[in-house]
């Protein structure tokens, strides 16, 4: 007997349509094709031609399956629960229920994003802290440059203040100063009786010769004359050309020297005096306050402008 009743039930269900051949029929009674159907569910054509084929996927969830079904039967028309129960009666499909498992790919896209932005604030961190390093080097090293210009600065006023001469040393220099100035004046004296002996000595020959033949004396007298006031007027030049002017409107300490190492003048020199010196060039000129000194070198201005107040002048002329 239940042999009899189970090849009835296989020949009962072997005689009903299966599921996707009753979707099938419905479609093609309305007219529509495959990709009409695809079109309007959003499916894949393959999908829906494995449908109608009834080849559903062993490894699809039955879920899967069965909106599929529930959908396609709706947009042509038919009763869901006939396909359905179609579907359980084929029995080539999973028929109960199971587990949704989540195989979403916005999981794995979010953990992606998340090793991205992980990823990038390491490499900003990163580039901000080399950013503070080289601006924290390049603060240290304009700190150090400023701190050794300020040294030099100071190294520079105290080797002025040293070389600045106390009142013991300015007494010493007033008083080198006047010997200096004394043996000059006596070489000077010296020169001009030398210079007028020789004068008249030659004057004395001169008048020897125009005794003993006076034509001759007519030819070379005025020649030697020539001579005489040539060199008197190189001589009056080159002081001119060599003369230091300095006129003092304040307290000042100087040195100068000429090109020989002779010390011309040096000392404190009060305001309202002047000095005239010459000698042999090129002069090397100290002045402790340059500010309240005038200086002229061969009738010519010296400009003192550029240094400052409580700086040292140190010149050479020319």
């Amino acid at each position: 007997m239940n042999t009899e009743q189970d090849i009835q039930a296989s020949q009962n269900a072997s005689a009903r349509p299966e599921a996707g051949t009753i979707l099938k029929n419905k479609r093609e009674s309305l007219g529509l094709t495959q990709k009409q159907i695809a079109d309007r569910l959003k499916l894949r054509i393959t999908v829906i031609q494995k449908i109608e084929e009834n080849q559903f996927e062993s490894d699809l969830v039955a879920t899967f399956t069965r909106g599929y079904l529930r959908s396609y039967a709706k947009c042509v028309n038919v009763d869901e629960k006939v396909v359905l129960d179609a579907l359980d009666h084929a029995g080539d499909a999973q028929h109960e229920e199971q587990e949704m498992q989540s195989f979403s790919r916005k999981t794995n896209t979010e953990k992606h994003n998340s090793r991205i932005m992980s990823l990038t604030w390491g490499i900003f961190v990163v580039i901000v802290g080399i950013s503070s390093i080289w601006w924290w080097q390049n603060q240290e090293q304009d700190t150090l440059a400023v701190t050794s210009s300020e040294s030099a600065v100071e190294e520079q006023l105290q080797e002025e203040l040293l070389s600045t001469p106390s009142e013991a040393d300015l007494s010493t220099i007033a008083s080198e100063e006047l010997t200096a100035d004394f043996e000059p004046t006596v070489s000077n004296a010296e020169q001009a009786s030398t210079a007028t002996t020789t004068t008249s000595a030659a004057a004395s020959d001169e008048m020897n010769v125009s005794d003993t033949n006076p034509a001759e004396a007519n030819t070379e007298v005025p020649a030697v004359i020539e001579d005489v006031l040539v060199v008197e007027s190189i001589a009056q030049v080159e002081p001119l050309l060599n003369e230091l002017v300095m006129q003092f409107k304040a307290d000042c300490w100087i040195q100068v020297k000429d090109a020989t190492g002779a010390t011309l003048s040096t000392g404190i020199k009060k305001a309202g005096q002047s000095l005239n010196l010459s000698g042999t060039t090129p002069y090397k000129v100290v002045l402790g306050a340059p500010e309240g000194v005038s200086m002229t070198f061969a009738s010519e201005p010296v400009d003192l402008s550029g240094y400052t107040s409580g700086k040292v002048a140190r010149i050479t002329l020319p």
